[in-house]
Formats: C-alpha cells, sequence, structure tokens
C-alpha cells in the first residue's frame, strides 16, 4: 500500500499514497475547522475507492490537479462523484482529456467531471490557503501548489530527476524557464512530487544534475 504521513503540523496532516500502475502520488490534506475534519486531494491518479480511504471520514473541499496527464486525474470522476467537491485545473491542460494516445487500459477514461481554471495566484480553498505557480514544461498547463513550506511539483520536479518533455503538449524551452524559477525559491521548501520519494528544493539544487543543467540564469522569475 505505501501510504504514510509526509507531513504532520498543528493544523494539518498530510498523506501520500502511490496509486496505478505508474505510481503517481496522490496526497490528502486532512485538517479541521469548526465543522469538522476535511481533505484537500492533490492529484487523485487512479482508484477512488483507495482515494476515499485516504480521505477517511473527512469532507472533501476540492481536488486539485498539477496537470492533466492520465496517471494524475483517471480517480477525478469517481471522486467527484462521491464527494461533489470542485476540481482545479489549468485551462492549458484540458486538451490532455481528449487527446489520443496509447495507453494500458485501465487509463482509458479522462474525467468528463467540470473543472475550474486556475493561473498564477493565492488559491483559498476550504479554509487552506495554496500558492498556484503557473509552471509550464512537462505539459503546457502544469501547476504547482505550495502550502506554506510545502510544495507539490507534479511531475515537474522529482528527487534526482526532472519531469520529461517527450510527451504530448510538453516543451523543452518551457520546462528550461521553469526549472530556472525555482533555483531562486527558498531551499528549505519540502518537495512533494508527482513520483517517488519526497525531498528538498536544496537537496536537489546540491545534487539533482538534471536540474542543475538547466537553471544558469540571471532571472528570478518569482512573482514579488
Amino acid at each position: 500500500m505505501n501510504r504514510e504521513v509526509v507531513a504532520y503540523t498543528e493544523c494539518y496532516r498530510i498523506i501520500k499514497q502511490p496509486l496505478g500502475l505508474y505510481k503517481a502520488n496522490c496526497y490528502v490534506i486532512i485538517y479541521k475547522d469548526v465543522e469538522g475534519e476535511k481533505a484537500v486531494v492533490i492529484d487523485p491518479g487512479l482508484h477512488a475507492k483507495q482515494v476515499m480511504d485516504m480521505v477517511g471520514k473527512a469532507k472533501v473541499t476540492a481536488i486539485l490537479l498539477t496537470h492533466g496527464h492520465c496517471d494524475h486525474v483517471c480517480a477525478v470522476d469517481g471522486v467527484y462523484a462521491m464527494t461533489k467537491a470542485p476540481v482545479y485545473m489549468h485551462a492549458s491542460d484540458e486538451e490532455l482529456l481528449h487527446a489520443k494516445r496509447r495507453m494500458p487500459s485501465s487509463y482509458k477514461g479522462m474525467f468528463t467531471a467540470p473543472f475550474i481554471t486556475i493561473s498564477e495566484s493565492i488559491l483559498d480553498v476550504g479554509g487552506l490557503s495554496f500558492y498556484v505557480y503557473e509552471m509550464p514544461g512537462h505539459s503546457r498547463g502544469s501547476v504547482m501548489f505550495q502550502l506554506e513550506g510545502y510544495l507539490f511539483t507534479g511531475d515537474t520536479l522529482f528527487k534526482d530527476s526532472i519531469g520529461t518533455t517527450k510527451n504530448y503538449n510538453g516543451d523543452e524551452q518551457s520546462l528550461t524557464q521553469t526549472l530556472r524559477r525555482l533555483s531562486f525559491w527558498d531551499p528549505s521548501l519540502i518537495i512533494l512530487p508527482g513520483h517517488a520519494e519526497i525531498t528538498t528544493l536544496g537537496r536537489e539544487l546540491l545534487y539533482n544534475e538534471k536540474l542543475k543543467s538547466y537553471i544558469n540564469t540571471s532571472d528570478t522569475g518569482r512573482p514579488s
């Protein structure tokens, strides 16, 4: 199962579980308000029942998507049907929901639930406040979500690796600009990637050779 609590603060806890054939990390943030336990789901890739097992008795207040690739979105319809929680995704990845491509049979479905488009801004959902960064490259609509000191990077940055652009609507030049932005950010940020282990930005800036090859620039690219 490999489900684990990867963060525990006074205000919330973050649960991580890799799901599906590609072991895409689904994250559930559990927090409390006056009405009881609530949850935000990030990247429900496959098996809605397993996602809801992560949620437990909490009420889902939002479903956030770092990008629209099938291994990160195939459980959206199932979770939405059970919760009616609003879904948030960048509009530039809507085309991925309709793209024809080869995939295992379990990934045939693309979600059809309505979604709210997001852009670079502060996103307040269910009492939690995220900063949304537009970080194209792995896909045209890739974003990162920052919750305090935690950065959900989707498939853009991993421990010891970076996202590929060899897929539908990936772009190498955009990925270059995206990764260069990161070199000016707080190295203490905890990276919660779309696959594999968590890490820190500082560690990746020091040891991730693929990332380091992209970051020679004088342009911060970070919003003020």
